[in-house]
């Protein structure tokens, strides 16, 4: 900290008390606002069930479904 600077008078503590404070609070709003991005939600997009990964999921399921109603009926068939 070699670069110090010297003040005459209360006033000029007070001013530079002030800009020190302007600048914290500065920061600190631009810190908020970072991780309020960083653990934002990412906004939906608006197509209704038609992307690749809801088909793949259907479609999973609905094997799945079938494979257990299969056994099922294979095990309880006798």
């Amino acid at each position: 900290m070699n670069n110090i600077d010297k003040y005459n008078t209360l006033h000029e503590i007070r001013l530079r008390k002030e800009v020190i404070l302007s600048e914290i609070r500065r920061d600190n709003m631009q810190i908020n606002n970072l991780c309020k991005e960083l653990f934002r939600k990412p906004e939906p997009k608006n197509n209704k069930g038609f992307s690749l990964t809801s088909i793949m999921s259907t479609g999973a399921g609905l094997a799945d479904g079938f494979i257990l109603a299969w056994k099922l009926y294979r095990k309880f068939k006798k």
